[in-house]
């Protein structure tokens, strides 16, 4: 198992100071900035930077959002500290500022009336990692962190959505044990030709 002093990258809790980078890492991983979108996008990153921060600020007990850290060395937690703080001992606590690779958001749902089963469930949303940063498993640490998270609120299953046509995505939840658990169809959407969307299941040990 690597030392604190080894691991490459740190999984914590998101703070008002990571909010622009965060925006940005999630601005560039959904919306392109070809053609006329580059016009759009301040806006659209600015519209996710607020979204965020309201979610943050009304935050109950059954929502976090996470980011991927690479901690600069003077901000590294020593292994004294990870003997005084279960939070560090978990990589999710680092001192000051470090530069954010990715992110996930978790939090605990209530499904829509019409849905044939009725009780709540832990959703994920929002992975994203830099570009730069990606296929060094950092997606995989997150999407790990949050099982951690739903099994400390009690559950023992997370759910997200993928799009039909997100390959490389698709290819990582199936590798950490993501099934299938139905096709959500939208008649706008397919009108549209629009890629369907795949509610993903993972029963957690």
């Amino acid at each position: 198992m690597r030392s604190i002093e080894e691991t490459p990258f740190l999984v914590r809790t998101v703070r008002q100071q990571d909010l622009a980078p965060l925006s940005d890492v999630l601005a560039s991983s959904f919306h392109g900035q070809e053609g006329w979108m580059r016009w759009l996008y301040p806006l659209l990153k600015a519209g996710i930077y607020e979204d965020l921060r309201s979610r943050l600020l009304t935050r109950g007990p059954h929502y976090a959002c996470l980011a991927a850290v690479r901690p600069t060395p003077q901000n590294r937690i020593t292994p004294a500290e990870v003997g005084q703080s279960p939070q560090a001992a978990l990589g999710l606590l680092t001192k000051q500022e470090d530069a954010l690779l990715g992110t996930v958001e978790v939090a605990l749902k209530t499904p829509p009336l019409l849905q044939p089963w009725s009780h709540k469930y832990v959703y994920i949303s929002n992975l994203a990692v830099k570009a730069e940063c990606r296929r060094q498993g950092i997606a995989q640490q997150l999407l790990y962190t949050c099982e951690r998270v739903a099994v400390d609120w009690g559950f023992s299953d997370l759910y997200l959505h993928v799009l039909e046509n997100n390959h490389t995505a698709r290819r990582l939840y199936w590798k950490v044990g993501y099934r299938v658990q139905r096709i959500d169809v939208n008649p706008l959407s397919l009108m549209l030709g629009q890629p369907r969307q795949l509610f993903l299941r993972k029963q957690l040990k």
